[in-house]
Formats: structure tokens, sequence, C-alpha cells
């Protein structure tokens, strides 16, 4: 990683997430990472990749605060990378789609991220559940945009992301609906009726 990234970081330490009321961070305050070749911080300390992919490393860490504080109530918030770019993904998770009608490669890499942040909200939720957690613990899913359905650089070529976005016009950075309609679920079984829309 160049210097300028770590100056970035530096000079944004006023705005570091345990500066601002959380009593543990890990993750990282730019905008893009590598998913193999990552750097985060803990608590302000770096550190670097293992090996690990970097989605697996988040549900990891959510995982184990769970752990760590399934005995009072805590907030946890977790801020996956996934889906954006770079086009990283298991070579397993990607085998399901390559060569599937109408998916591109990249798409194909873009589906397996996805599938592989989703195994990690699987992975969250067993935790809850299995700590008796889950009756009682409010979960929100939401994102932060449509998805980006236009081209982006990937190994150094550029790379379409046409794909299906249901009946909906535009992608981000858009206002059309393709672009701001995002999902947005509520799990919490003692608090809400199931079925509540």
């Amino acid at each position: 990683m160049s210097d300028e990234n770590f100056s970035f970081i530096a000079n944004d330490l006023a705005h570091h997430p345990n500066n601002r009321g959380f009593a543990e961070f890990a993750g990282f305050l730019n905008g893009i990472m590598d998913y193999w070749d990552w750097i985060l911080d803990y608590n302000g300390q770096t550190q670097f990749s293992d090996g690990r992919y970097q989605t697996d490393v988040f549900t990891t860490e959510a995982v184990d605060s769970i752990d760590r504080h399934k005995a009072e109530p805590f907030f946890l918030q977790l801020a996956y990378h996934a889906p954006h770019t770079p086009l990283q993904a298991p070579e397993e998770d990607v085998a399901r789609y390559k060569g599937q009608p109408g998916i591109s490669d990249a798409v194909a890499l873009l589906y397996a991220m996805i599938d592989r942040m989703d195994l990690g909200i699987g992975q969250v939720l067993d935790r809850l559940d299995r700590e008796g957690l889950a009756e009682k613990t409010l979960v929100l899913f939401t994102s932060d945009n449509g998805p980006w359905l236009g081209g982006c650089q990937h190994e150094g070529q550029r790379v379409e992301l046409a794909r299906y976005n249901g009946p909906f016009r535009g992608m981000k950075q858009d206002v059309l609906e393709g672009g701001i309609r995002v999902p947005a679920i509520v799990r919490w079984p003692a608090g809400l009726p199931a079925g509540t829309e």
C-alpha cells in the first residue's frame, strides 16, 4: 500500500471509530481494500493480511464480538466491503457461476462475493441463535445504494457488470429507483410480529 494511503488514515484519526463511540473496531478507514492482501486497523493497531479472505475476516470478528459480549447488551455494526471492487472471491465460490448462460466472468466474481457475504451473515445469525440471543436481538440488514451496472477495471482490463436489477431503472450514482432502492430487512422475533411490512 502506498504512503499516501497511510497518510489519509493518519489524517483522519479524529474520526476513527474508537474516537466516535465504538469500544472496538476492526476494519479500514479508506474506501477500498484488496480482499486477499488487506491491511486492517484493529483499535488503532495495523494488522497485515494473514492469507484469509477479507469478508471471512469480518465475519470472524463479528462472531467473536458476539462471544465476548453475549452476557451484556451490545451493538455490533458489520459493514462488509463486499461486493465493491476489486473483484476478488475464493475460486470455489466463483466456480458456481462461471460459464452459466448470461453471466460474464466479471459478474460471476461479483455473485461469488455476494455469496461469501451471505454465508458470513448466516454465521452471525447462527451464533445469535446458538447463544440464545436471537429472540431479543434486533438485526437490521440494509445497503448503501443499488448495484453498479457499468464497467470497471479488473486485472488491467475494462469489464462490464451489466446484470439483472429487477424492474428498476438506474444504478448506483443515479437517483432512479435502481440506484437508491435498497433492501431493508429487520429481524427481532420478540419485538416484531412475523411478516410485518
